[in-house]
């Protein structure tokens, strides 16, 4: 480790600002700064790879000391020497001192050679390609694997087993490994409702749910739709344990923003896929998706709540069988929501990075105007204002290397006419699929497709809505946008 003075403020006994090249202290009085050295831990003594060993005398055996068998070292992390400077009154910030915690020290929880490389996988790699909306997905992993370290109830075990699942579909794609993990997984969620729970547990419970939900909908299976039933046992967890009462400003408020985004965005999905599964209800009194909304005033979590209200808005009657004041209380409404959408800030002040422009805001807003007044036929605004915003979507997407949120990429290139608008949307998916933190674009790029084709036969005379729900009905299991 690096010394806290330089030589020359060291040997003068003073405190030292460790300024480079030369100290402020030596600087002031003229003085020769010495320069900093560099302690570093020294090998055994009987280490005969090394030309200087340790030899300490520190230890001989007297009446009164204790002969050790051999040197105990007491490791430095940043947080030490961050604390250091806190102390010695050269950092004042102490808000990032708190931010920087010491580490925890790993959980004993026994993992096989396989399962601990698995788990790596996912702390560095697989974790980023975790479908989540204005957090970080890296966070979201290390979050994840610190409730699977945290004891060994059937909980933690269930999202140990899920991790593991998502981490070797993620590796090696769909294979037996994979499949056994989830298994494992789904049994010990059983064994978790066989037993009362307090609220951590719960939330464990949630987190496994949530894994197997972004397990199934990772490579989109054909013959799996498992991922909404998934989506709501997290949520009857959370309306159970009464769990979206928690601060979100709180660690675990970002696992109810996982749940949040993938709620609001399965509304979509619902509302245009018509073979639907037994048990699933469009808009269910109880929704998750505005409780939550309510609790959550973030910018990002504002877009969801708005995206809530334009399918809402949508699964209403058509306006063509509305009486005169139904239509008008209908524009009215539409007006009202259209201008949240359009004020809805895009520009988000991060207490960690600078205040910067979130693409993907932007995006999820034209997005929405475009979807909300192409389904209520222009009733929001002109066609003309609508094409402005679709013109500024691609572009938007032109310029970008990736595009992980599908529903903005599903909507904005389903609006591509011309041959080189719709190459330029193919290769940015292709180029999507390709990173590690993207998942599989195989139904929203068939999706897209059938949309184009079915465009230039029609010559674009097809009704918005009817047009979207065949479409997206064709598909074998219910698809997700996230």
């Amino acid at each position: 480790m690096a010394s806290k003075s330089c030589g020359t403020c060291r040997d003068r006994r003073i405190l030292c600002d460790r300024a480079l090249p030369t100290c402020s202290q030596c600087s002031r009085s003229n003085r020769p700064c010495k320069g900093y050295e560099l302690r570093l831990s020294w090998p055994n003594a009987n280490d005969k790879r090394r030309a200087v060993v340790r030899k300490s005398s520190l230890f001989k055996r007297t009446n009164t000391t204790r002969q050790f068998s051999e040197t105990l070292l007491v490791n430095v992390s940043h947080w030490d020497i961050d604390m250091h400077h806190y102390l010695s009154g050269l950092d004042v910030d102490y808000r990032k001192l708190v931010i920087r915690r010491p580490p925890r020290s790993f959980n004993p929880v026994h993992l096989g050679i396989e399962e601990h490389y698995l788990f790596q996988y996912f702390q560095y790699i697989g974790s980023s390609s975790l479908t989540t909306f204005g957090n970080d997905p890296m966070d979201m992993g290390k979050l994840l694997i610190r409730m699977a370290l945290a004891n060994n109830t059937p909980s933690a075990t269930a999202i140990r087993q899920s991790l593991l699942a998502f981490s070797s579909l993620h590796r090696n794609r769909l294979q037996s490994q994979a499949a056994e993990f989830k298994v494992s997984a789904i049994r010990a969620l059983g064994d978790a409702t066989k037993r009362e729970i307090g609220t951590m547990e719960a939330f464990q419970h949630v987190a496994a749910g949530m894994l197997l939900c972004s397990f199934e909908i990772h490579q989109t299976s054909c013959t799996s739709n498992q991922w909404k039933p998934f989506l709501d046992g997290a949520q009857g967890i959370i309306q159970a344990f009464s769990l979206s009462a928690v601060d979100q400003d709180s660690e675990l408020g970002i696992l109810l923003d996982w749940v949040y985004y993938h709620d609001v965005l399965s509304t979509f999905s619902v509302l245009h896929w018509q073979p639907r599964p037994m048990g699933i209800k469009l808009f269910p009194a109880d929704n998750l998706t505005m409780k939550m909304g309510q609790s959550t005033p973030s910018s990002f979590s504002a877009a969801l709540k708005l995206f809530s209200d334009v399918c809402s808005a949508v699964a209403s009657k058509p306006p063509e069988t509305m009486s005169a004041q139904e239509l008008s209380d209908y524009k009215k409404f539409l007006n009202v929501l259209g201008w949240r959408i359009r004020t809805l800030p895009t520009v988000i002040e991060d207490s960690h990075t600078h205040i910067s422009t979130t693409t993907t805001m932007e995006l999820f807003q034209l997005a929405m105007l475009v979807y909300l007044n192409r389904a209520t036929k222009n009733l929001l605004e002109t066609g003309d204002k609508t094409q402005e915003r679709v013109e500024r979507g691609l572009s938007i997407l032109f310029k970008l290397g990736s595009c992980k949120p599908q529903f903005p990429l599903f909507i904005l290139g389903c609006e591509a006419k011309t041959d080189l608008e719709r190459c330029t949307v193919l290769e940015l998916m292709a180029k999507t699929e390709t990173m590690a933190s993207s998942r599989s674009h195989f139904y929203i790029k068939r999706l897209i497709q059938a949309i184009w084709v079915q465009d230039d036969l029609a010559n674009g005379g097809l009704d918005y809505m009817v047009k979207l729900s065949a479409i997206i009905s064709s598909c074998t299991i219910l698809p997700s946008f996230v």
